[in-house]
């Protein structure tokens, strides 16, 4: 069962969140407690990369030990013998897991998109639904997209890259509007897969007691198991997320593993 579960984490980390095992090894170095600017450091490389391999199994050892030594080669870790994470390694670790947004600040407008692009172009209309995908727009149906953040700076360059091949419509809609016989709030919770998300916030918090201790799990499966629920958030704005969130109480409990607190 153990093995199981042990699987399923790095797989989980494999598809997205720690894409590389450079990137694994660095996450369990900074999980280790190695210093992230703060004068402290890990219980030394030999023990650190021994946990990783226990933690990862799917790697072996000598894959790992190579990894610590590209990390050091590239400035991301400061030293082997005491593992220290670098100002370089810092920023590559924020560029691989997600970011908990605690300010989110809204114009209160819910934004539609829409565009009608010729099937000639079909590599442009790829590259606007994946530019849609990174800005955080959720899929409507076909052609319409849905976003809290205005787009509109950001698609009207898209449009002038591509030569103004077809027509993108924004269109604004206030926070109290309906599409259909749908609020907003509520198709934007059902867009954005809230519920579901909510449900694995809530399955998280069951692992702490109510202390905020973990309850017989590892921190650092915790940890990872938290960022995967955090890769899938879209972090909306604070007004149109459920009146029963538990996303900033997850967020709370992880940050206490990060300080080492529990």
């Amino acid at each position: 069962m153990k093995r199981k579960k042990t699987r399923e984490l790095v797989l989980k980390a494999s598809e997205g969140l720690l894409s590389t095992v450079t990137n694994l090894l660095l996450f369990q170095f900074f999980l280790l407690g190695s210093s992230l600017g703060k004068g402290k450091t890990s219980r030394g490389a030999y023990r650190a990369i021994n946990e990783a391999s226990r933690s990862l199994e799917d790697f072996n050892y000598q894959t790992l030990k190579r990894a610590a030594a590209y990390l050091k080669r590239k400035g991301l870790l400061r030293t082997l013998k005491e593992p220290q994470i670098t100002a370089a390694g810092i920023k590559r670790l924020k560029n691989s897991i997600p970011v908990y947004q605690k300010k989110r600040p809204w114009d209160g407008s819910v934004y539609l998109v829409t565009y009608d692009i010729p099937e000639n172009e079909r590599s442009v209309r790829n590259q606007l639904r994946e530019l849609l995908k990174k800005i955080g727009a959720g899929y409507l149906q076909a052609s319409v997209w849905i976003t809290p953040y205005n787009p509109e700076k950001i698609l009207q360059e898209f449009h002038q890259e591509k030569n103004k091949k077809g027509e993108i419509i924004v269109s604004c809609i206030g926070k109290d509007g309906y599409i259909g016989e749908q609020s907003l709030k509520k198709l934007v919770g059902k867009v954005y897969n809230l519920e579901k998300i909510n449900d694995r916030y809530r399955d998280f918090l069951a692992r702490f007691d109510k202390k905020g201790n973990i309850k017989g799990i590892h921190k650092r499966e915790t940890a990872v198991d938290y960022l995967c629920i955090l890769r899938d958030d879209p972090q909306l704005p604070w007004e149109l997320l459920p009146e029963d969130w538990q996303g900033d109480k997850a967020y709370e409990l992880y940050q206490k593993i990060i300080d080492q607190k529990i």
